[in-house]
């Protein structure tokens, strides 16, 4: 671990923000209709103008169109509008973090057509990225995986009489109750599948199964990274990571998530779903106990009884991104390890994102891999790869990696910059910048994409390290992206 760790917070005190996740996938999208000019991709079918907080419309001359075009259809940004010289870039970005209460810093602006840099400050410079390590993790999935494909929770028959076997599928947004085709978080329901399940058993004329198994076979290695602070875990921010869960790694309270974090959250989806299948027997006329619940594998090409599926990878790539969903984080880059042919674990996810990295020429040198969701201080990324990260995502011409250039949180609009871009001098960059922001107890990040008064999109990323005042810093980093849209 680095010598340059600063004191984790005590038990029960979070290292990073934990925000609320919205259930609709129509809340979120509507928060993510400002946009920047000239860019466009896809990720639902409609996109809408959303207002700012507290009703105040954003910029309407970056509201993105209500249908967005299809993946090899991606509108570039516009490679005519005038680019800002790189003295006015730094007249604009020097001043607002001159005063910035850190020790270490890395900072990069950059024409998104061209890639040209426009203002350098130790670009090169490996630091801690805190939640910025999520871009790579989204770029790892967009890369390797379909972003149209929907993970399926199944049930199969058992290898011995009387069996039944869940088997998961990578779908950890799961709820308890019935599925929701309009959600994200919760979309496929675990009480969907009881009774899809009930169906099938009776139509075939069975019983109702005595045991419950779930396979969770489909990650391997450890559950929880050894690079991980025992205070984070404690905390909730972060934790063993399984195939298969509730409202993405909480125990249920009711049909609603907790704040709780489950101890094997495999094993609680299995338990409400045989509750819910003894139910729906019930129901049926078929009394029954609740079955006993147990670990096992599915036989090989056992016959499917019922499924649910997910949202999409580009929708739970959102949600990720809007926010900074740690779990979720750590979930998707292991299914973009297994989309790459590698093992569903720690491992194989670091090997894929290095792999994403290396697809888009991003430079590696002294980059630190440690995780997908950035709570591990192991992990070491500079701003000018961070950069790179997000102007692969915006400008990439096939429109595959789009999805996540417009999934990002919008400022003074969405997701973690909902409540931020709020003061006077920061105000202008309403609307006009998206961007993945990143805190530990000494850390301060963002890294996006803005739009400037000219038209013209720039990518930035400004990684702080050795912190003294988070909120000012975050303030600071504020200020300069919003002095960016004056240009």
């Amino acid at each position: 671990m680095s010598s340059s760790r600063r004191p984790g917070p005590p038990a029960g005190q979070p290292r990073s923000r934990s925000r609320p996740r919205p259930r609709r996938r129509r809340a979120l999208t509507a928060l993510l209709a400002a946009g920047c000019l000239g860019l466009a991709g896809w990720l639902h079918p409609h996109w809408y103008p959303a207002p700012g907080p507290g009703g105040a419309e954003l910029p309407a001359a970056r509201l993105l169109p209500e249908e967005a075009p299809a993946p090899a259809g991606a509108l570039l940004p516009d490679p005519a509008a005038p680019v800002p010289g790189a003295a006015a870039v730094a007249a604009a970005v020097d001043p607002a973090l001159a005063d910035v209460p850190a020790g270490r810093r890395s900072v990069l602006v950059a024409d998104a057509v061209t890639g040209a840099p426009l203002l350098e400050r130790d670009a090169d410079a490996t630091l801690v990225p805190a939640s910025n390590q999520k871009l790579v993790t989204a770029l790892s999935l967009l890369t390797h995986a379909d972003p149209r494909e929907r993970l399926r929770t199944t049930v199969v028959r058992g290898g011995e009489p009387g069996t039944v076997v869940l088997v998961a599928g990578g779908d950890t947004l799961l709820a308890p109750g019935g599925s929701d085709p309009e959600a994200v978080m919760g979309r496929a329901g675990i009480r969907t599948l009881a009774e899809s399940t009930a169906r099938a058993l009776a139509e075939r004329g069975a019983a109702g199964p005595t045991t419950v198994h779930w396979d969770a076979s489909l990650f391997s290695g450890p559950a929880v990274n050894e690079d991980w602070a025992a205070g984070d875990v404690a905390a909730g921010q972060i934790g063993p990571v399984a195939p298969m869960a509730f409202w993405s790694h909480r125990v249920p309270a009711g049909e609603e998530p907790s704040a709780e974090r489950p101890v094997d959250a495999a094993e609680d989806v299995a338990e409400v779903f045989a509750a819910e299948l003894a139910a729906r027997l019930a129901a049926d006329g078929t009394v029954a106990p609740v079955p006993a619940v147990a670990p096992g594998r599915a036989p090989s090409g056992a016959a499917e009884l019922a499924a649910v599926e997910s949202a999409t990878l580009a929708e739970q790539a959102e949600l990720m991104l809007q926010e900074s969903d740690n779990h979720l984080a750590e979930v998707l880059a292991r299914l973009a390890a297994r989309a790459a042919d590698r093992p569903a674990s720690i491992d194989g996810a670091r090997a894929a994102a290095a792999g994403a990295l290396a697809a888009q020429g991003v430079g590696t040198a002294g980059v630190e891999l440690s995780d997908a969701s950035g709570m591990s201080l192991r992990n070491r990324l500079p701003a000018r790869a961070l950069e790179h990260v997000v102007r692969a995502m915006a400008t990439d011409p096939t429109g595959a990696l789009t999805p996540g250039a417009r999934a990002l949180p919008v400022a003074g609009g969405s997701g973690t910059l909902a409540d931020r871009f709020d003061d006077d001098a920061e105000r202008p960059g309403r609307g006009l910048a998206r961007a993945k922001t990143g805190t530990l107890n000494s850390v301060v990040a963002l890294s996006g994409h803005v739009t400037t008064d000219g038209g013209r999109l720039l990518t930035f990323s400004v990684v702080l390290n050795d912190v003294t005042d988070p909120a000012a810093a975050r303030d600071a980093v504020d200020r300069a992206v919003a002095a960016l849209t004056r240009l």
